[in-house]
């Protein structure tokens, strides 16, 4: 029989727990933002994630304010904040459209991309810079940063709750370490190889690489 949990989150509570994740992620993003400096094809797509995460994160923080100005308090103190939520605001239509169409659901259910990145962008003027991405997930820290301060007693309710409901942050170990990965993905891999090969279709690796690999399987 499942236990029956005799603690349970208000709704006003539970929206103010959903900011608190925003807050920290967007958070996160804003200090790291200037640490990704690598001027190479890989760290400029690092960089192309982050303002991917960036994206799925103000689509939470818009959906969650949405919900907390319900409350008829809240809404007081909301009225004083529109000026860091305007500029997230202004592009609300650009940042869902590029949330929807290809960072959250890839052009899914036969949409056949008839709606492009580029057109998102331009139709609705929607900046690409890193730093205005940056700016925009400030804008919401400082937000979920004022929320708490003053509605601290429910922010810090809602995680004690939140904290009892669910108890601490489960770790489960997957039997290897970051080192190992390498060659465990080469020991799937390989086989893999082999068929590819065997069947017709292209490798990754040369023939040559592929008589190597057949030696080494076959001493095993």
């Amino acid at each position: 029989m499942k236990k029956k949990i005799m603690t349970e989150l208000e709704d006003f509570e539970a929206d103010m727990l959903r900011l608190l994740m925003v807050s920290q992620r967007v958070w996160t993003i804003h200090k790291e933002f200037p640490n990704l400096t690598e001027k190479t094809q890989h760290g400029m797509f690092v960089r192309h994630i982050f303002r991917e995460y960036t994206v799925i994160n103000l689509v939470n923080f818009i959906k969650v304010r949405r919900d907390l100005t319900k409350n008829k308090d809240f809404e007081k103190l909301d009225d004083v904040l529109k000026p860091l939520v305007e500029p997230i605001l202004k592009h609300e239509n650009a940042i869902f459209q590029l949330r929807n169409q290809y960072i959250a659901h890839v052009q899914e259910d036969g949409r056949k991309f008839k709606v492009m990145i580029n057109e998102i962008i331009t139709k609705n003027n929607f900046p690409t810079n890193f730093g205005f991405y940056r700016y925009l997930a400030g804008l919401a820290g400082l937000y979920c940063g004022i929320v708490e301060n003053n509605y601290k007693k429910v922010w810090d309710e809602a995680l004690r709750k939140y904290t009892e409901i669910g108890g601490e942050g489960v770790s489960l170990n997957s039997g290897f370490d970051m080192d190992d990965v390498g060659k465990m993905l080469t020991d799937v891999a390989k086989p893999v190889e082999i068929k590819l090969f065997d069947e017709g279709f292209v490798p990754t690796l040369s023939k040559a690489q592929m008589e190597l690999i057949k030696k080494s399987l076959e001493k095993k």
